[in-house]
Protein backbone atom coordinates (compact mmCIF):
# COMPACT_ATOMS: atom_id res chain seq x y z
CA UNK A 1 0.00 0.00 0.00
CA UNK A 2 2.87 2.41 1.09
CA UNK A 3 4.60 1.13 -2.72
CA UNK A 4 1.44 1.95 -4.01
CA UNK A 5 0.78 5.68 -2.59
CA UNK A 6 4.48 6.07 -3.00
CA UNK A 7 3.89 5.09 -6.60
CA UNK A 8 1.37 7.48 -7.57
CA UNK A 9 2.45 10.06 -5.72
CA UNK A 10 6.47 9.80 -8.48
CA UNK A 11 3.12 9.13 -10.81
CA UNK A 12 1.58 12.74 -9.71
CA UNK A 13 5.00 14.29 -9.79
CA UNK A 14 6.32 13.32 -13.04
CA UNK A 15 2.73 14.50 -14.54
CA UNK A 16 2.84 17.74 -12.68
CA UNK A 17 6.80 18.17 -13.62
CA UNK A 18 5.83 17.44 -17.53
CA UNK A 19 2.87 19.80 -17.18
CA UNK A 20 5.28 22.24 -15.72
CA UNK A 21 7.51 21.78 -19.02
CA UNK A 22 4.61 21.97 -20.94
CA UNK A 23 3.52 25.29 -19.62
CA UNK A 24 7.11 26.99 -20.06
CA UNK A 25 7.24 25.77 -23.79
CA UNK A 26 3.69 27.00 -24.11
CA UNK A 27 4.86 30.28 -22.59
CA UNK A 28 8.01 30.38 -24.75
CA UNK A 29 5.58 30.00 -27.70
CA UNK A 30 3.49 32.47 -26.61
CA UNK A 31 6.20 35.11 -26.21
CA UNK A 32 7.29 33.97 -29.84
CA UNK A 33 3.66 34.77 -31.20
CA UNK A 34 3.47 37.90 -29.15
CA UNK A 35 6.71 39.28 -30.73
CA UNK A 36 5.10 37.95 -34.37
CA UNK A 37 2.26 39.69 -33.99
CA UNK A 38 4.39 42.77 -32.44
CA UNK A 39 6.93 42.87 -35.66
CA UNK A 40 3.36 42.78 -37.63
CA UNK A 41 1.93 45.74 -36.57
CA UNK A 42 5.24 47.33 -36.75
CA UNK A 43 5.39 46.46 -40.15
CA UNK A 44 1.71 47.45 -41.07
CA UNK A 45 1.85 51.22 -39.63
CA UNK A 46 5.25 51.21 -41.23
CA UNK A 47 3.18 50.32 -44.54
CA UNK A 48 0.17 52.72 -43.91
CA UNK A 49 2.35 55.76 -43.61
CA UNK A 50 4.50 54.48 -46.80
CA UNK A 51 1.09 54.57 -48.53
CA UNK A 52 0.09 57.89 -47.13
CA UNK A 53 3.22 59.36 -48.23
CA UNK A 54 2.82 57.65 -52.18
CA UNK A 55 -0.74 59.04 -51.81
CA UNK A 56 0.39 62.72 -50.56
CA UNK A 57 3.31 62.45 -53.33
CA UNK A 58 0.80 61.35 -56.25
CA UNK A 59 -1.88 63.73 -55.43
CA UNK A 60 1.54 66.92 -55.60
CA UNK A 61 2.37 65.43 -58.81
CA UNK A 62 -1.51 65.07 -59.91
CA UNK A 63 -1.47 68.94 -58.76
CA UNK A 64 1.69 69.84 -60.29
CA UNK A 65 0.77 68.87 -63.51
CA UNK A 66 -2.59 70.46 -63.86
CA UNK A 67 -0.52 73.88 -63.12
CA UNK A 68 1.77 72.96 -65.70
CA UNK A 69 -1.03 71.79 -68.09
CA UNK A 70 -3.21 75.00 -67.06
CA UNK A 71 0.38 77.26 -67.74
CA UNK A 72 0.69 75.99 -71.10
CA UNK A 73 -2.61 76.52 -72.32
CA UNK A 74 -1.84 79.96 -70.92
CA UNK A 75 1.69 80.09 -72.80
CA UNK A 76 -0.25 78.92 -75.98
CA UNK A 77 -3.39 81.29 -75.72
CA UNK A 78 -0.64 84.45 -75.44
CA UNK A 79 1.42 82.89 -78.35
CA UNK A 80 -1.88 82.91 -80.13
CA UNK A 81 -2.36 86.74 -79.26
CA UNK A 82 0.95 87.73 -80.12
CA UNK A 83 0.75 85.92 -83.80
CA UNK A 84 -2.96 88.04 -83.94
CA UNK A 85 -1.09 91.33 -83.09
CA UNK A 86 2.45 90.61 -85.05
CA UNK A 87 -0.36 89.80 -87.87
CA UNK A 88 -2.00 93.42 -87.15
CA UNK A 89 1.63 95.03 -87.24
CA UNK A 90 2.28 93.82 -90.50
CA UNK A 91 -0.81 95.02 -91.81
CA UNK A 92 -0.32 98.56 -90.26
CA UNK A 93 3.39 98.52 -91.29
CA UNK A 94 2.21 97.71 -95.17
CA UNK A 95 -0.65 100.18 -94.60
CA UNK A 96 1.92 102.29 -93.57
CA UNK A 97 4.17 101.81 -96.46
CA UNK A 98 1.61 102.68 -99.02
CA UNK A 99 0.93 105.98 -97.38
CA UNK A 100 4.80 106.77 -97.10
CA UNK A 101 4.76 105.89 -101.25
CA UNK A 102 1.42 108.02 -101.79
CA UNK A 103 3.10 111.08 -99.45
CA UNK A 104 6.34 110.76 -101.53
CA UNK A 105 4.25 111.05 -104.79
CA UNK A 106 2.41 113.93 -103.67
CA UNK A 107 5.72 115.56 -102.62
CA UNK A 108 7.28 114.87 -105.40
CA UNK A 109 4.18 116.08 -107.74
CA UNK A 110 4.64 119.75 -106.14
CA UNK A 111 8.18 119.67 -106.26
Amino acid sequence: MIASIQQETGNAISTMQQGNTLMQEGLSLNAKVASALAQIDEQSRSAGHQFAAITTATQEQSSTATMLSSNLQSIAMANSEQRQVMSNLAITAQELNGLATELRNEVDRFR
